[in-house]
């Protein structure tokens, strides 16, 4: 079975510029409500979800009684655990004495001296969307009116369609089979979509679900000092298909065809002082290198002010080269196919990376940390962008420089670190990354979330698995409208928002 979509030029209606919940930052929960606790010694968590959508913003509260959250206060000798129960839509802890304990739901755990926590997030899309098993899908093509088709060369980074949904949590890149001519203008022929942001949602015709359909071209800019321009992609053409029923467990193709349309344009200024970077590089780790820094606008659909709600794929972006230490200064533009509702956001990556052999492995592997910053576009290019947060420094498990590879000594060890030269964080994130021999995979085994007033991190008794292999990234947050000890999980979804990596070397447990 397939479906097929037409659509036209106009633009996938969006009612966000109406909605007063749309005017108020994301992070809405009352987190100081005495009464809710009841009593001093007492602490409530609580689980609410927020899905934005053109049609306003779905609450739901979610029961904990399945997956409860734990506590555990620590002490001079270790951790002693905190019973709790069910109460009033959270779950209650009592018996917590006053000061700093550590909350633990799911993977993540939250070092906080707050009475009432909020481990909820915000999500973009219905509240209701059916998602499928299914990471990709076929996809049949018939794009007339298409902006002349580039391959890729070395002037060029060519061509490319993206699909967005403005409804549903679902972006998706595209793979087309046929090869397509240079200079064409009409796509016709077979390929893959690759979802990016989920796996297939189910659409629903009812409920506005529809899609854009974006084509993106590459552009040149200044001359760089290597004496090349600066190349980059924004979109150039766009289709907004009508609303459309489509489920991904009955059908097998995806047929999208109608006529692009060029899209408008907007003009923005940019000085990006590159050159404090690279210096940042002993400060993640003695051998981190940097790599190729990044800028990228991305839509913001149905987000509040200053905030940023779920990917929603890009308009533009451009990558320079590995270690750039010059400033950048250019007249840019990007093309935008949305409603004026949909904020653009603007982020500044500059990447790092350390190539590492782990104890017991025959071959490296590379670790990445970065110096990120992000804000409303407007807010980001409004002055020259530069560190505005630098990493935290000094790491060290058990008193010892975690650069150096070594077998802890214990299974309870202490994380340190010192904060950074440049910038005061308001959050500290510690990834926990446990490495697998065999495979050479690195995965986030747990996050911790701390004020930015810490300074260490004490890993609870039965985290570490013995004899297993780890890596440590300490994520400097400066994100002044948020607070990481009442709603941990809301961080990194203000703006502005500026982040800074600190590395370890791979460790052993006993």
């Amino acid at each position: 079975m397939s479906v097929v979509l037409s659509g036209c030029a106009d633009g996938e209606p969006d009612n966000g510029e109406s909605l007063q919940d749309n005017q108020r930052p994301v992070s809405q929960t009352s987190t100081s409500g005495s009464s809710e606790v009841n009593g001093p010694d007492a602490v409530l968590v609580t689980h609410t979800e927020r899905f934005h959508t053109s049609v306003g913003i779905a609450v739901r509260s979610k029961d904990l009684s399945s997956n409860p959250p734990e506590l555990l206060v620590r002490t001079s000798t270790g951790f002693t655990p905190v019973t709790g129960a069910p109460h009033a839509g959270g779950y209650r802890f009592l018996g917590v004495p006053q000061g700093e304990y550590y909350l633990k739901t799911g993977s993540n755990f939250v070092v906080t001296d707050e009475r009432h926590v909020e481990v909820g997030q915000n999500f973009r899309g219905r509240e209701d969307t059916v998602f499928s098993a299914i990471h990709d899908a076929d996809l049949a093509v018939d794009l007339t009116n298409v902006a002349p088709w580039e391959d890729p060369d070395g002037s060029f980074l060519g061509s490319r369609i993206q699909l967005v949904s403005g409804q549903l949590d679902f972006v998706a890149d595209t793979y087309l089979w046929n090869s397509t001519l240079p200079g064409a203008t009409h796509l016709y022929g077979h390929g893959t979509a690759y979802s990016l942001s989920n796996t297939f949602p189910a659409f629903d015709a009812s409920k506005q679900d529809g899609l854009y359909v974006n084509q993106f071209s590459s552009f040149q800019g200044a001359r760089l000092p290597t004496g090349a321009p600066l190349v980059g992609e924004t979109i150039s053409r766009s289709l907004a298909l009508p609303f459309f029923d489509y489920d991904p467990q009955h059908a097998s193709v995806v047929t999208v065809s109608g006529a692009m349309q060029a899209v408008p344009t907007e003009g923005f200024s940019l000085e990006w002082r590159l050159g404090s970077y690279p210096a940042q590089a002993p400060s993640i780790h003695p051998l981190a290198t940097a790599r190729a820094p990044s800028f990228t606008i991305s839509p913001a659909p149905h987000s509040p002010a200053a905030s940023w709600v779920g990917y929603a794929g890009e308009v533009f972006n451009f990558t320079l080269p590995a270690g750039a230490n010059f400033t950048l200064t250019d007249q840019l533009a990007y093309g935008n196919p949305y409603p004026s509702s949909w904020q653009m956001v603007g982020s500044a990556h500059y990447p790092f990376s350390l190539s590492e052999t782990a104890p017991g492995a025959s071959r490296a592997r590379a670790m990445s940390g970065a110096m990120a910053s992000w804000d409303t576009l407007e807010n980001l290019v409004a002055s020259p962008i530069e560190p505005k947060l630098t990493p935290a420094r000094a790491l060290a498990i058990d008193g010892i420089a975690a650069t150096a590879q070594r077998e802890v000594s214990n299974s309870s060890p202490l994380i340190t670190w010192t904060a950074p030269v440049t910038g005061v964080p308001n959050a500290y994130r510690v990834l926990l990354k446990r490495y697998n021999v065999s495979s050479a995979a690195l995965w986030v085994q747990n996050q911790f979330y701390l004020p930015g007033t810490a300074s260490e991190l004490r890993i609870p008794t039965g985290v570490l698995a013995p004899g297993a292999v780890y890596a440590l990234t300490v994520t400097a947050i400066d994100s002044p409208n948020s607070d990481v000890t009442r709603e941990p999980f809301a961080v990194v979804e203000q703006l502005p928002l500026h982040l800074a990596d600190t590395l370890s070397s791979f460790f052993t447990t006993p």
